[in-house]
């Protein structure tokens, strides 16, 4: 069995070497040992093309499929994975390495798990879910600790020292990287040198940020020779940057700039966003400091269409920033008003919950409330029980002391007793009733305001449908229409509700299938042209989650209907809804025509809308457009 790579690139990043694979590739056929030459390749084009670093990695994966060689299976998704972690596409990357860690934990593969562990902390830091990244990593520096493999274990401890960093923990993240440096100058291995590169420039990181920039820029100076003498630039371009950005806070500019110009031309070669970004905001700042505002301009800008092009939100709010100060230095007050308002937004949506999710916190407080007051009544009803039998307690260990003569005044008591308790009987047949009426009431007046905003919902629907009629743009148009499904996907929600028994939940089998016909009727699809194929099990969610799954499903149905079956061309769409374990996986396919630019759907207001709600869900979405197009959603509800 053929060897695999453990998931790095090899040090040389020369054509020279990706020609010569490609010369072995042509000399392989349908083997193990074509997987592994096919996953060198993705490793090295994961630092400079990323399509082609998927691409490789796919065709790992179809052969290593056709001829059932499993862990060829869990190293490919491992690829996949780690191309799309490079793109920081996160959701994609998390849900390939969860792929390829139960593929490699089938076969028991120790090493590999530990890489795709390491990994999924990786992926988990950049979102700054920092507990979830430090579980994975200490359970992957457990597994390689155990395999006796040092130099994959300093790997990890480097990566533990960043977030240590992250956490202006400095001293626990100098412990870690110095550690990080003695393993790999000790047992060496063929990853040593690249993670020495690296971890010296996490050292360099720590000290610029303590201020001591001459020690900071010894360790970036360090770290470029390494990197240099590996004939990697690619990952040259972060000390380069580190030192630039020293020097800058030093005040002294023309030297910064010697370093952020050379590093932003190598970064664009290798087009790492990550690096480009930051290094254009550097430069944007320098230009303003020196004067050039027209140069500050161009930079500040083109951080801005990368971050917006790669959906980089806090990029995005960063240079917005930036920009609105520039604009209000120059005089431009309108754009410099327009990027404001962009940073506020984008504020906003990192800051703000999902707006479905606050579309139900009425229902959901008063259901709330209700609850309390049940539990309220309940409370009063045992405490009263309690105090009672304490009482009676006390009356009896009263009668046995004094024996016969208190034998009269325990009857009184008993008899008062009774009757307190009788008072206290009628008392709280009252109170039930006036409860049980006032829940009445309540359903009532539950079941009547879901009815309004049914109602009110699809007057909205209707004005929108009248208002489209008038519209002579199509674009406008077409946005309206699907505006007026988005509204009608939520008063169904309601119409449902106020039309079956309970007011907290519905049946989602009944809801989602009828949701999807109303949509073949909105675009006005014959089914004997497209049918509708629904799996949907009986599964109970909340009714947040019911709303949030429906917008989904209106989004990618709408989507299908319009795109998938050119010039009345016929199918297929699929529908299907299932638990397995404590997770739950919607998803919608079709056996149409397929996307034709997965970069092209990223800039979809519809996706982004399916992506924020799936944010709200904490799920995680993928895509597969292989024969025709299939999305696939999984969230714990």
């Amino acid at each position: 069995m053929a060897c695999l790579s453990p998931g790095f690139p090899a040090y040389a990043q020369s054509h020279q070497k990706i020609d010569s694979l490609k010369q072995v590739l042509a000399e392989h056929s349908g083997d193990s040992s074509e997987v592994k030459v096919l996953l060198n390749l993705s490793w090295h084009y994961a630092y400079s093309s990323y399509d082609s670093g998927l691409y490789y990695s796919r065709e790992a994966l179809k052969l290593s499929q056709a001829i059932e060689f499993a862990k060829g299976i869990g190293h490919a998704l491992h690829g996949i994975g780690f191309n799309y972690y490079r793109k920081g596409q996160w959701d994609s990357a998390t849900v390939y390495y969860e792929k390829s860690l139960a593929a490699k934990q089938e076969i028991r593969d120790s090493l590999g798990i530990s890489l795709t562990l390491n990994n999924l902390g990786n992926v988990h830091k950049y979102k700054g879910e920092y507990a979830r990244a430090l579980a994975y990593y200490q359970q992957a520096l457990t597994m390689k600790f155990a395999l006796g493999d040092s130099s994959f274990a300093a790997t990890t401890i480097t990566n533990i020292g960043a977030i240590y960093t992250i956490q202006e923990k400095y001293q626990q993240a100098l412990e870690n990287y110095h550690l990080t440096l003695k393993i790999n100058r000790t047992y060496g291995g063929r990853t040593a040198p690249i993670s020495i590169g690296t971890t010296l420039n996490h050292i360099g990181v720590v000290y610029m940020y303590l201020e001591d920039f001459p020690q900071a820029i010894n360790y970036f100076e360090e770290s470029i020779e390494t990197f240099d003498s590996l004939y990697n630039k690619c990952r040259a371009v972060e000390p380069m940057i580190n030192i630039g950005q020293c020097y800058f806070q030093m005040g002294k500019l023309d030297l910064s700039l010697t370093y952020l110009r050379p590093a932003y031309a190598q970064s664009k070669e290798c087009n790492v966003s990550d690096t480009t970004i930051p290094c254009l905001l550097s430069l944007g700042r320098i230009y303003r400091k020196k004067g050039l505002l027209s140069q500050s301009e161009t930079s500040f800008l083109e951080a801005y269409r990368l971050a917006n092009e790669y959906d980089l939100k806090p990029n995005m709010e960063e240079s917005a920033l930036v920009l609105y100060q520039l604009y209000k230095e120059k005089g431009h007050f309108r754009k410099a008003l327009d990027f404001l308002e962009i940073n506020t937004k984008i504020k906003d949506e990192l800051s703000n919950e999902d707006l479905t999710k606050q579309l139900t916190t009425m229902e959901l407080n008063y259901t709330f409330e209700q609850e309390r007051d049940s539990l309220e009544y309940q409370k009063q009803a045992e405490l009263l029980t309690v105090n009672s039998k304490l009482e009676r307690q006390r009356i009896v260990q009263y009668v046995v002391v004094i024996g016969l003569i208190i034998a009269l005044i325990f009857a009184l008591v008993i008899y008062r007793y009774y009757r307190l308790g009788q008072k206290a009987k009628v008392i709280l047949e009252k109170k039930n009733q006036t409860i049980s009426e006032s829940l009445n009431e309540r359903e009532v007046l539950l079941q009547e305001i879901h009815h309004r905003v049914k109602n009110n919902l699809q007057v909205v629907s209707s004005l929108l449908n009248v208002q489209s009629k008038y519209l002579n743009d199509e674009l406008a148009k077409k946005a309206v229409l699907e505006g007026r499904n988005r509204v009608q996907s939520m008063a169904l929600v309601h119409q449902k509700l106020y039309q079956s028994e309970s007011l907290s939940q519905l049946d989602v089998h009944e809801y989602l299938e009828e949701l999807a016909q109303s949509l073949f009727q909105s675009y006005d699809i014959s089914e004997d042209r497209i049918q509708l194929s629904s799996q949907i099990e009986p599964v109970n969610l909340s009714l947040d989650t019911t709303i949030q799954i429906g917008l989904i499903i209106n989004e990618l149905v709408s989507n299908a209907l319009k795109h998938a079956f050119p010039h009345e061309q016929g199918g297929t769409i699929s529908l299907s809804l299932r638990k397995q374990d404590d997770l739950y996986e919607l998803e919608v396919s079709d056996n149409g025509v397929g996307i034709s630019s997965e970069s092209d759907l990223q800039k979809s207001y519809g996706y982004r809308i399916v992506k924020s709600i799936c944010r709200g869900l904490n799920g995680t979405i993928s895509l597969h457009h292989l024969q025709g197009t299939s999305f696939k959603l999984s969230f714990a509800a």
